[in-house]
């Protein structure tokens, strides 16, 4: 077996993998990518592909441009499931052509020396005293097995998880992800029959009986074309996702004439990992369920997950260390940047989750939800009504009180949970105590939101 050693081995060439590679490029690591993919198809995963403009610039990411950039955002309507209510939430982004973006994130940090290889999966990881130290990897092109040494593996392997799973029970970064905490989704991209109306607003469509647990989007990526498609919540025994596509489709994009492409992907939809590291290792993306838990968007979180994951390889390097506890910064600074809202987000999910399209009706006509507090919900995770907006949104629901006590249950707990992030431990061995205390609160919440 051909063998060979480096600082840094990337498993996965997505946002998230290829972000790393992109922050730890012409720095003078010996670092090596590997995707299963193909050159042409690397990033290409199932997606609405909707990015804020905030990602880009809190992170110094470039801006897609030319073919990467598929139509500018300005803002979301979001629809009841009666269609009688629209919320319009403005904010800037961009609807990507997602691999070329991605693809030339990745060419840029080729060329400021990191080694890529696509068609090339890891088979097993190399484990060393319980200590991550490389995989053996598998070139299609070249029908190499090679077995790679390296200081930092970083896993980047999407919803697939296929090295961290394959690590001993027990390590906290082999944590599974629940069927419940998931979505199907599926979508398609179509050529409409005629110029789209408001093309540079996304549409959000809210319907448990069209999407249960989830939502139909219709997302333009120019005049005469759009990526429409759904979530469904898993677990739950809802049928198919594509069954659900074809009765509705012709409700919320009447105007698809041609599809172009298809494709379904499961969504983790929960709090990240409780670590999201291990001794000489790094989880980054989807397998370290890093998408935002309400609305299923995973491509900015995993670009933020990819730049605190370089971060902290980068010390892990100058001091010579490569453990949990050097690679530790990856937790405190993914949790600061966005895992407290995602843990935030999950009990907004679950709230959303168990109301039927009646409560959502009543709740976006009588505005007991208002377009400013989503924004602060999307922008911060919290959900906060001063005392006089509580006293009109009471009269408001006066003939609904359980629902406005449960929204007002809700909106406690986000504030909870995001003071238990803002605790999360400086050292590993604190972990366990800290997680015990963050699962007490979900099954407070849980049993409260039953009641």
């Amino acid at each position: 077996m051909k063998e060979s050693s480096y600082d840094v081995l990337i498993v996965g060439g997505g946002f998230a993998g290829s972000t790393t590679a992109w922050f730890l490029s012409n720095r003078g690591y010996r670092v090596l990518l590997i995707d299963s993919k193909p050159w042409n198809r690397i990033g290409d995963k199932p997606c609405g592909d909707a990015v804020s403009k905030d990602h880009f610039d809190d992170l110094g990411m470039p801006y897609p441009q030319g073919e990467e950039l598929e139509q500018t955002v300005q803002g979301i309507k979001i629809y009841s499931p009666d269609m009688k209510t629209v919320w319009t939430v403005k904010g800037e982004g961009f609807e990507l052509n997602a691999p070329a973006y991605n693809q030339r994130i990745l060419k840029e940090a080729l060329k400021r020396g990191v080694e890529v290889m696509d068609m090339t999966t890891a088979s097993s990881p190399i484990l060393e005293g319980g200590r991550m130290k490389g995989a053996v990897i598998f070139n299609r092109r070249t029908n190499e097995t090679i077995r790679v040494e390296a200081k930092v593996t970083v896993d980047a392997t999407g919803n697939a998880r296929s090295l961290r799973m394959k690590l001993p029970p027990g390590i906290p970064v082999t944590e599974d992800l629940d069927d419940k905490d998931a979505d199907v989704a599926y979508r398609e991209e179509a050529i409409t029959a005629e110029p789209i109306e408001d093309p540079h607003f996304l549409r959000i469509f809210v319907s448990q009986r069209a999407a249960p647990g989830g939502y139909w989007w219709y997302f333009p990526k120019g005049e005469q074309k759009v990526n429409v498609g759904l979530g469904i919540q898993g677990g739950m025994g809802y049928g198919s996702v594509h069954e659900y596509y074809r009765k509705y489709l012709g409700v919320y994009a009447p105007d698809v004439k041609e599809v172009v492409l298809r494709g379904g992907a499961l969504v983790p939809t929960r709090r990240p990992l409780t670590s999201l590291v291990w001794d000489g290792m790094v989880v980054v993306g989807d397998s370290a369920f890093t998408v935002n838990p309400v609305h299923g968007g995973g491509k900015g979180s995993a670009m933020i997950s990819g730049f605190c994951a370089a971060k902290a390889i980068m010390k892990a390097m100058e001091v010579g260390d490569f453990s949990k506890q050097t690679l530790w910064d990856m937790n405190l600074c993914y949790v600061s940047k966005y895992g407290q809202k995602q843990a935030s987000l999950e009990l907004f999910r679950k709230f959303l989750q168990k109301l039927p399209d009646e409560d959502i009706d009543f709740g976006m006509r009588k505005g007991l939800i208002k377009e400013e507090d989503l924004v602060e919900v999307s922008v911060k995770g919290t959900l906060k009504l001063s005392v006089a907006e509580k006293a009109i949104r009471l009269i408001s629901g006066l003939s609904r009180p359980s629902l406005l006590m449960k929204l007002k249950t809700v909106a406690s707990y986000m504030t909870k949970v995001k003071e238990v992030y803002n605790n999360y431990p400086t050292t590993f061995s604190e972990l366990e105590r800290w997680k015990a205390a963050l699962n007490d609160m979900y099954a407070q919440f849980d049993a409260a939101l039953d009641q």
